[in-house]
């Protein structure tokens, strides 16, 4: 099996292995990453980590998603995550998905690891689509999906119930052919 790792201006984007646990949780268990996330539980336990370690190679194996963790290039620090999920072979799509540790935005990284994934879905696996979501109020998330190239197709209401709130989530893509016109640098 293809073992996957990429090297950007300033990251390490690399499959997760046990050794990465203590990183993980410490940045997946910051509030405003539950805050502004679509699908992170508020409670991750050192065995939910272990368990969805084990998910996400299972879910590798098996070509429907692929997640890697951020890791500084200089030091090697963990910062977040990244990825291509709901992986759909048969309708050559997937969705991109990101946060990163709180201490770490607004500096460009987490920009830098999603042109990865779009380089990856769409020059390595050949994907038609790339799509993305994000909580509405998250302008944040909204804006790097934008900078990578993503265009807005609408608002979905009320589409995301949590903590007994609803949330509007909004939905981007991009295509292969707009990728390979407009976004490829």
């Amino acid at each position: 099996m293809y073992r996957f790792e990429m090297l950007t201006e300033r990251l390490l984007i690399r499959e997760y292995n046990k050794n990465d646990i203590d990183d993980f949780l410490r940045i997946v268990r910051q509030p405003e990453i539950y805050a502004t996330t679509y699908g992170i539980p508020r409670e991750y336990s050192r065995s939910r980590a272990k368990n969805w370690f084990k998910f996400i190679k299972s879910n590798m194996k098996a070509m429907q998603s692929y997640e890697f963790g951020m890791f500084l290039r200089e030091g090697g620090r963990y910062i977040g995550n990244v990825g291509l999920i709901n992986v759909s072979m048969e309708h050559n799509h997937a969705d991109i998905s990101y946060y990163i540790d709180t201490n770490f935005r607004s500096m460009g990284l987490t920009t830098e690891a999603a042109k990865e994934m779009l380089r990856l879905g769409f020059e390595y696996f050949g994907f038609e689509k790339i799509s993305g979501l994000c909580m509405s109020m998250n302008s944040a998330s909204r804006r790097i999906m934008e900078k990578i190239g993503m265009k807005f197709e609408g608002t979905m209401r009320s589409e995301l119930l949590k903590d007994g709130v609803y949330y509007d989530i909004d939905h981007l893509s991009i295509l292969r052919k707009e990728y390979f016109t407009n976004c490829k640098s």
